[in-house]
């Protein structure tokens, strides 16, 4: 694996792993609260699978690769999706149904079978890739990186928070740790202070990110010059070392979007994703192809 590769990947993982610790109130009907869906099956899905199994949650786990590390832990494995959906309603809590697909299949399947949580494991911004998928499937449009947008954020946040970016994929990482700082695999999150690092949080990067774009929830489109679209994804801690997020936010989010396809295919607009926690957070930023 490459350098910038493993960089991407602990990122990433930091922010999937670092998040809010849950409301124990959920909203879920039984089915619903039972499927736990896991993006990769290398190593970092294994505890994501102990989690799922410890639980009693209806596992599925997507990955390309047959023999990917998690493949061995699973009850049954699919290679096609309509051989999928067949045996779905067939898994008990506690199993492991594998499908080898790639992970564009995510999408389609927050959709169809309303998991609880998505537990992303693999070294991409999952969040960002899921909206990109329905703006493909929706409205053919073709996002690209939006470099001036990504340039202005860099330039106003806090120097605290900001931790490094790609200017050419548009993408920008913030973190209360540093580029050489690794967090533990036990660690919890806490809100106000890391007891890792010894450092305080005077506030959160979920709340720090809301705050910058003005958000009352995760959701808010800005008609003002070119239209912008503001989603934020936040990751919530499951158990040390491993975060997962809310299926429910993902679908609302996709009907939020799906209400706005008129005015989405009818004019040029900015588009910000971002996957936050108390701890760290990436954002990616896109405009539409003809803009």
């Amino acid at each position: 694996m490459s350098t910038k590769s493993s960089l991407t990947l602990e990122l990433l993982q930091k922010i999937i792993t670092s998040p809010k610790k849950l409301n124990m109130f959920r909203y879920f009907s039984l089915i619903e609260m039972s499927i736990l869906l896991i993006a990769g099956g290398g190593k970092f899905g294994k505890k994501a699978l102990d989690y799922g199994k410890k639980n009693d949650y209806k596992t599925i786990l997507i990955d390309n690769n047959p023999n990917c590390f998690c493949a061995e832990y699973a009850t049954q494995k699919f290679e096609t999706v309509n051989d999928f959906y067949s045996k779905m309603e067939k898994i008990k809590p506690g199993q492991v149904f594998l499908l080898i697909h790639d992970i564009s299949i995510i999408y389609e399947l927050i959709i169809k079978i309303n998991p609880e949580y998505v537990i992303p494991v693999i070294p991409i911004h999952l969040s960002a890739q899921i909206i990109e998928k329905f703006m493909d499937e929706k409205t053919q449009i073709n996002l690209a990186p939006d470099k001036d947008s990504t340039k202005k954020f860099i330039n106003n946040i806090s120097e605290d928070l900001f931790l490094t970016h790609n200017l050419e994929e548009g993408v920008a990482y913030l973190s209360y740790a540093k580029i050489d700082e690794i967090c533990p695999d036990n660690c919890f999150g806490p809100k106000d202070f890391c007891p890792n690092f010894k450092r305080n949080k005077p506030i959160t990067i979920t709340d720090y990110f809301k705050t910058y774009y003005k958000l009352d929830n995760n959701f808010r489109i800005i008609k003002n010059g070119t239209t912008r679209i503001i989603i934020i994804f936040e990751s919530y801690q499951l158990t040390s070392g491993l975060g997962g997020l809310k299926g429910e936010d993902l679908k609302i989010t996709l009907d939020e979007l799906n209400n706005n396809l008129d005015l989405i295919t009818s004019q040029n607009f900015n588009l910000v994703i971002a996957t936050t926690c108390n701890c760290h957070g990436v954002v990616n930023f896109y405009r539409n192809f003809t803009n």
